[in-house]
């Protein structure tokens, strides 16, 4: 009865306007070999056709099958397209652009850059249509020919048309497709097409005999122009003022030049002022990218700047720094042993002149050497002046901290060791790098080894100082939370806190429990053996790691998401104990397997205990274990539309999950799609929708209330 009350709004569903439904349909994208992607609307064409899709389904396109290819030739037969788009049901094949989207097309010139074709001018003439040019003059493809400026004045591609007659030609009117650009290059200089041009120069005079256009050009130096290459050609004093001589007529605007690794700066302003370009280039320097750094050692013998600061022309390159480097900076020089070590270049020329190290104690910039705290023992690099006479000793233990910053070092397991404090009763020496090797090569320790004498435990050792055994709150200010991953039962949490109010660290440390790197996971089989947290949880000292899971391990609801389903722990411990279920029937973590309702029927899982007897049947009372239902997507080719199944429609007609599952459709992983003819057959949707219980799925008009558009 109650499905005979649902069959009269069934029939009267059937007669709604489709029109709701085609607004779902989407735009099929057609990808042609020859003309880019054709977009076909579905919107447009179903309003036109009264929203019948039979039409053309599948008398000439067959929906689910990948469809072959059709020609433009076959078209104007009346072959796909072509059976309505013959000019009298609809707009004729010829009207290209009524599916094929022209665009701006950009043509990569080999050595020339590129060239834009616009389709948009072309046609907005109106004096030329599609045809004029495809297929005869161009393929409308991505892979046509380049085809030189030489053919095409012989008429070929662009030259059919632009040949002096038809348009303008393609000799002599460059400009016309080719934009010019003025052109930087290194060294302040610029090249303008614009000047040069309107001088009367035409292209042809300097591409492709002076200059190579494109990716493939190349800088020529001033010297390969003084011998009439690139620009020489015309600019020898000739035809044109010349390269050599009349620099600033190119290079206008000359830059400071930094040398950053040094706080050095060149000034051409200074220099152009006294001397002329061609004093210094190129016999002394090379500009551009053929241009190289000189060492202060390179200069005092006459290179570079030292040509002429040799202190006769003008002041030398030695002794007179803050000339030229006009303010120091602080070098950081990075250790292998003992971290990073600052030089102050202010606090040194408070009492020396930089010719006091430059370049005879220390080599600067690229030449410069590393030296070890033995060489500096031996009177090299710092411990020239840092003896113990002049200054410091650099090799005294107690003078390590006025080079090398002292901090305190944070450790594993919230522990620190403090410079400061040591360094009050001790020395670098007794540590550096007996015990302790300084820097990233440096190695942890574990407490056990400490205790045998190794690294703090040198002196640890309750004679020399407190020892590490028994004193941990000593290093260790404070404890941490450990957070401890079980493949179980997911993260477990030990509380220090909790336990340091009623034990002391050597209770568990290291006899119980292994901190660091000697720390182990311990099974719960071996805890109930007295292993680890099983020490003390024993039922006697404190309560037994057995029978009290959820002490240690906290429980939670798990959702099985894709059924909807949720396992509550809360009411199933109220009547039953952990090991009810653990490991007999579900095994905690990760590697859970999910079990079906049919092997469920059967007793596996759930079914164990929910067979009718000791708790509910699983087949009976679904809404119980599944408090919501969702709606399930079945992926669909596009040109089908994918499909959306809600449970919520159909509960709300009266149905029982029972009605569908365990019969007609199997859920979960068993599921299986079914096809369109085995519906039609009365399999899957078609056991109801075709036998008079609902709309027929073998109705084309009804396509459309199920496959829509699901975005």
């Amino acid at each position: 009865m109650k499905r005979l009350r649902l069959l009269v709004p069934a029939i009267v569903l059937l007669f709604l306007p489709v029109i709701l439904f085609a607004r779902d349909y989407k735009i099929v994208t057609f990808a042609t070999e020859t003309a880019g992607t054709v977009a076909f609307s579905h919107p447009v064409h179903l309003k036109s056709l009264g929203n019948n899709c039979t039409l053309c389904h599948n008398t000439l396109f067959k929906i689910g099958d990948k469809a072959a290819p059709v020609t433009m030739k076959a078209m104007e037969q009346g072959a796909s397209c072509g059976a309505c788009h013959n000019g009298k049901r609809a707009f004729g094949l010829p009207a290209c652009t009524r599916c094929h989207v022209t665009k701006e097309v950009p043509i990569d010139i080999p050595n020339f850059g590129a060239v834009v074709f616009s389709h948009a001018f072309h046609l907005g003439l109106g004096a030329y249509g599609c045809a004029d040019c495809h297929n005869a003059v161009f393929r409308a493809a991505t892979n046509n020919p380049n085809v030189s400026m030489k053919a095409m004045e012989q008429g070929k591609s662009c030259g059919a048309c632009h040949d002096g007659s038809t348009a303008f030609s393609v000799k002599g009117d460059c400009t016309r497709c080719h934009v010019v650009r003025d052109i930087t290059f290194a060294a302040s200089a610029t090249f303008s097409h614009t000047l040069h041009l309107a001088a009367g120069y035409g292209c042809g005079e300097c591409h492709g005999r002076l200059f190579t256009a494109g990716p493939d050009s190349r800088r020529y130096t001033m010297q390969e122009m003084e011998t009439q290459k690139s620009c020489g050609g015309c600019h020898n004093g000739n035809t044109a003022f010349s390269v050599k001589g009349d620099c600033d007529r190119c290079h206008a605007n000359v830059r400071e030049v930094s040398f950053a690794a040094h706080d050095a700066m060149f000034s051409h302003k200074l220099h152009t002022q006294l001397l002329n370009c061609d004093s210094c280039h190129s016999g002394i320097f090379i500009g551009g990218a053929a241009s190289r750094r000189y060492t202060m050692k390179d200069m005092e013998q006459g290179r570079s700047c030292g040509v002429c600061h040799e202190d006769k022309t003008v002041f030398g390159v030695t002794g007179n720094c803050d000339r030229c480097h006009p303010k120091t900076r602080d070098v950081s020089f990075r250790t292998a042993v003992a971290g990073n070590v600052v030089f102050s270049h202010d606090a040194h020329r408070q009492m020396y002149g930089c010719g006091d190290c430059h370049n005879g104690i220390f080599t600067t910039g690229a030449a410069r050497v590393g030296a070890t705290m033995a060489d500096m023992g031996k009177g090299l690099s710092c411990g020239a002046c840092h003896d113990g006479k002049s200054a410091f000793p650099a090799t005294a233990a107690d003078s390590c901290s006025r080079c090398h910053p002292l901090r305190d070092v944070n450790m594993a397991a919230n522990s620190y060791f403090p410079h400061v404090k040591h360094l009050e009763a001790n020395t670098c020496g007794d540590c550096h790098n007996d015990l302790f090797k300084a820097g990233p090569g440096n190695r942890r320790w574990t407490m056990p080894q400490m205790e045998q004498g190794n690294s703090c435990g040198a002196c640890h050792d309750g004679t020399s100082a407190f020892s590490v055994r028994g004193k941990c709150g000593a290093c260790h200010r404070e404890t941490v939370e450990v957070a401890i991953p079980v493949k179980q039962t997911g993260i477990t949490r030990f509380s220090h806190s909790s336990h340091t109010a009623l034990y002391s660290c050597v209770d568990c440390h290291n006899a119980v429990v292994g901190a660091g790197v000697t720390a182990r996971r311990v099974t719960m089989a071996a805890m109930e053996k007295g292993e680890s947290c099983g020490a003390c949880h024993d039922g006697k000292v404190a309560f037994t790691v057995r029978e009290n899971c959820t002490r240690c391990h906290p429980v939670k609801d798990i959702p099985f998401t894709p059924s909807g389903a949720r396992f509550s722990h809360d009411v199933h411990l109220k009547v039953h104990g952990c090991g009810d279920c653990h490991d007999a029937l579900y095994r905690p973590g990760p590697d859970n397997r999910r079990v079906t309702m049919a092997e469920m029927e059967r007793g596996t899982s759930c079914g164990a205990c929910h067979d009718g007897s000791a708790a509910f049947p699983v087949t009976a009372g679904c809404d119980r274990c599944h408090p919501a239902t969702k709606g399930i997507k079945y992926d669909l080719p596009a040109d089908v539309g994918s499909v959306l199944f809600s449970h919520r429609n159909h509960t709300a007609k009266g149905y029982a999950c029972s009605d569908c599952h365990g019969t007609i459709v199997t859920a979960g992983a068993g599921r299986k799609s079914s096809t369109m003819k085995e519906m039609e057959q009365g399999k899957s949707c078609g056991a109801c929708h075709g036998f008079s219980m609902a709309f027929t799925v073998s109705d084309p008009v009804n396509c459309v209330r199920c496959h829509q558009r699901l975005y």
